[in-house]
């Protein structure tokens, strides 16, 4: 749904946006959450259910619907949520207090991971995996939405090298990581991830339209 007249997303028009059976606030300062990143949060929970108390870091938070739907689901766990968006960061600290989880979300201002993290059992990201020159622009509905959370460089992976380069020093043993991306970007991510998991299982999973849409490390 949108606003035919303009293009711009209803979840804009309304400040609202389902995620996994729960309503977020949603603005022109993040993403709106989508129904494909509901399949990482399926695969973390699935991994999590087995843990009991957990550490998890969702990286590039937005409005925060994968930490808070996280926090939500397993009470033990406890989630660090980082983005570069100090606009971003508001809106999901609003929306962890709405959902009761803001005292298991620590909402923090970081490229990938703030300094002296612990090790986590889980990392998500859902970052930037649009190449430069193909962001859409209005009136697209994708070009309402804040050109820090879809550009995700040349080649659509510029974040995710980042965080690769960083996330063997973040993890347990043991630990999942959960990346969504572009479809023609997963064959290059898949090796990124391979290079940062010598030994790691692998493996790439469809959404709901049977698209290549994110990776899971499972790391040893």
């Amino acid at each position: 749904m949108l606003n035919e007249r303009t293009g711009e997303p209803a979840a804009y028009v309304s400040g609202y946006a389902g995620f996994f059976r729960r309503e977020f606030a949603v603005d022109e300062r993040v993403l709106i959450p989508r129904p494909e990143t509901e399949h990482l949060i399926e695969d973390a929970l699935a991994f999590l259910g087995a843990l009991g108390s957990a550490r998890v870091l969702d990286v590039g938070t937005g409005s925060g619907a994968i930490a808070c739907t996280i926090a939500c689901e397993i009470p033990d766990a406890v989630i660090e949520a980082t983005d570069i968006s100090a606009d971003a960061l508001s809106v999901a600290r609003e929306n962890a207090a709405r959902l009761g989880v803001a005292d298991r979300c620590a909402f923090t201002l970081a490229d990938i991971a703030r300094a002296g993290a612990p090790a986590f059992d889980v990392i998500v990201a859902n970052l930037p995996y649009i190449p430069s020159a193909d962001v859409p622009q209005k009136p697209d509905p994708v070009g309402f939405e804040p050109r820090v959370a879809t550009d995700g460089g040349f080649d659509g992976l510029e974040q995710y090298r980042k965080l690769l380069a960083a996330a063997p020093r973040l993890v347990r043993a043991g630990a999942l990581v959960l990346m969504e991306a572009a479809p023609p970007t997963m064959a290059a991510l898949r090796a990124l991830a391979e290079s940062a998991f010598p030994g790691a299982a692998i493996t790439v999973h469809r959404d709901y339209a049977g698209l290549d849409r994110y990776l899971r490390v499972a790391t040893r």
